[in-house]
Parts: C-alpha cells; sequence; structure tokens
C-alpha cells in the first residue's frame, strides 16, 4: 500500500463514533487472551472516554478512502508529569489500529500503522514543548507494543485482572505455612486507615529505591488516608505487617464496571513476605467481595518494581502495559539551530 493515500486530520468529535468501533475490536480481541475482562455498559465508558479526548488538543486519525484506519489521541498536558517537564497521555481506548486488509491492496501492518501516527502526534508535541508522554495498549497486542518499544518507549506499569466470582484462591504451599503463624485479617474502618502509616511509608520509601525510582508527590501524602477506598490487614501478634487497599475504580474505564474492584496499593514487611500471609490476605478478600457479588478483581501496579511484578504476575493475568517516553529537550529549538549551523547541503534536507 501506498502510505501518500493515508490522509492525517485532528481527532475531533465528528469521530469519536468510529473511533469506538475500532477500539472496541481490540478490546474483543483482547479478551481472547484474557476473557475475565469486563463488558457491561463498556461501549458507553468507551464513548465517554473518546469524547472527552476529542476535545483534548493532540490526537490524530489516519483516514484512507475517507475510513479510520486508526487513531492515537491523548489526554492534556499537565506539568510534572514523569518528571519536571510537561506531559501527555493516551489511556486505555484512546488508540486503535485496524488490521492490515482493512488498509487496501497490499495492506500495512498495525505497528507501522502506529508508528506513523504517532509520528504525526509527536512533532506537535515536540513543537509546543511537550516533553513526556504515556500510552496505555493492551499486553498481548504484541504487533503495536513492538512498535511503540521501536519508538523509544519502555514500559512503566501494567493492569492486571482475575476472577474470583466462582473459584477461590489457590490454597498453595505457601498458604501452609500461615498455620504455623497466628495471623488474623480483617478490614479496617475509614477512620483507622492511619493504623498502617507506618507500612505506607515503608512502602512510599521503597518506591524511591533502586530500581524503582518512583517518587511520590508526597504534598498530597496525608489525602490517600482520607480518600475513599477499603483497606485489609493482616495481623500478627496484634502487629499490623501487611495491608491491601481496594477502590471501585482503577485506572482504565475497563475497571469502572461494577462488578469489578480494584487492588491500588499494597505492602508486607520483608520479614513475612514468603511466609503466605499475603496469598492469605488477598484470598481473605477475595472472599469477603465474592459475597458481595463482586466477579472480578483487578491490580494495578508498577512493572518498574520486581516485587510487585512477582508476586502480581503469579496470581493475576496481566492485560495492558503502559509505556513512557521522555524526549530530548535539547531538541527544543534545534531546527533552528541546524540551519544556523555550517552544515553541508543543509539546504536539500
Amino acid at each position: 500500500m501506498n502510505t501518500d493515500n493515508i490522509r492525517y486530520e485532528n481527532f475531533s468529535m465528528k469521530y469519536v463514533s468510529e473511533a469506538a468501533e475500532l477500539a472496541w475490536k481490540e478490546l474483543e480481541r483482547e479478551k481472547r487472551n484474557c476473557p475475565s475482562l469486563p463488558e457491561g455498559n463498556g461501549k458507553e465508558r468507551l464513548t465517554q472516554l473518546l469524547t472527552w479526548l476529542s476535545e483534548q488538543p493532540y490526537g490524530k486519525v489516519a483516514l484512507y478512502q475517507g475510513k479510520i484506519i486508526g487513531f492515537l489521541a491523548f489526554g492534556g498536558p499537565w506539568d510534572g508529569f514523569h518528571g519536571n517537564e510537561k506531559g501527555v497521555f493516551s489511556p486505555l481506548g484512546g488508540s486503535a489500529f485496524a488490521e492490515a486488509k482493512e488498509t487496501g491492496k497490499g495492506g500495512i501492518s498495525r505497528g507501522k500503522l502506529a508508528s506513523m501516527l504517532f509520528a504525526e502526534v509527536a512533532e506537535e508535541l515536540v513543537r509546543d514543548g511537550i516533553f513526556s508522554c504515556a500510552i496505555s495498549r493492551y499486553a498481548h497486542d504484541e504487533e503495536v507494543v513492538n512498535s511503540f518499544i521501536f519508538n523509544g518507549f519502555g514500559i512503566r506499569c501494567s493492569d492486571a485482572i482475575r476472577a474470583i466470582s466462582e473459584e477461590k484462591f489457590e490454597k498453595n504451599d505457601k498458604l501452609g505455612k500461615t498455620e504455623k503463624i497466628d495471623v488474623q485479617y480483617e478490614e479496617l474502618k475509614a477512620d483507622a486507615f492511619k493504623e498502617i502509616a507506618q507500612l505506607r511509608k515503608k512502602l512510599v520509601l521503597h518506591m524511591g529505591k533502586a530500581p524503582i525510582f518512583f517518587p511520590t508527590d508526597l504534598s498530597r501524602y496525608e489525602e490517600w488516608f482520607h480518600e475513599e477506598k477499603r483497606v485489609f490487614t493482616a495481623k500478627v501478634q496484634g502487629e499490623i505487617v501487611g495491608f491491601i487497599s481496594v477502590e471501585a475504580e482503577g485506572e482504565n474505564f475497563l475497571t469502572e464496571d461494577e462488578k469489578m474492584a480494584n487492588i491500588c496499593g499494597a505492602f508486607f514487611k520483608e520479614e513475612f513476605r514468603g511466609s503466605g500471609i499475603a496469598e492469605g490476605l488477598l484470598s481473605y478478600v477475595f472472599d469477603i467481595y465474592r459475597t458481595e457479588g463482586v466477579e472480578n478483581m483487578g491490580v494495578d501496579f508498577e512493572t518498574l518494581n520486581p516485587t510487585a511484578l512477582r508476586f502480581w504476575s503469579k496470581y493475576f493475568t496481566r492485560y495492558t502495559y503502559s509505556f513512557a517516553r521522555r524526549f530530548d529537550e535539547r531538541i527544543r529549538g534545534y531546527a533552528e539551530y541546524a540551519q544556523q549551523a555550517n552544515l553541508e547541503d543543509v539546504d536539500n534536507y
């Protein structure tokens, strides 16, 4: 296919409906690898998301014979996004790419289409002094995942899911170890969240160490204790040694499903890791939500955190990766500088 036949336009409201259909096809593809993903009223939530993105300044659609074959839209920009620079984020559902067979004779791969659309948007980002960007994509979409990796993106975090409605948490060997330890599991009342203050402090410090280097916004540290969530704890001899926090919604439109809850934080003291206590608390949380009619439990975690990556990957299926890239700030004004430099044949570039 001759890519000259592809036309690019700004992502706007008139493209929302067609973009939603393209994005929904990608969800259906991911469900083949992750059947627990909820649908519910997902199309409505996806359309709402795309409507919001259509009002944002950075987004492009690729058109072939008047039909959308791909789009990439970002929210933002925001100050201090993954650093001190302005940045933008394309959430799950904020991009989608058609199959090669839908792009005419000879076709164009979805990976190449993703790269071409990124180039179109990135040019405007750098022009406007925006040097940080992130994109959330389905984890099993290897063609597009690899395209973004080869475009300089690195995986930063992930969403994962597990069905809980009809199954118990596996009673593996580690859980058997808890029989030798007197462990009590319980849910804290909202006015008692400060009881895990020391553990949360340890979590914040842990996230700032190598190889994670993920600093918490300490100006908002106290807000966490007053936000709407549920906190579950494990106690040994009356001392809290670990916690799991759960919220109604996670960080993408699928997590808004009414029959899905989302783990958004957890930490266990090092000396109790590998004892089965974390698995025991997770089983306790599952049992509670199962009786409340919840069918799926999600979790979002930083893949930069080796401890979290190992633990959650054992019991949940990853269905998204979020990718991040920082443009080299030296590119600011570089074109003008190059024009003034003594470069051979610069006028023929």
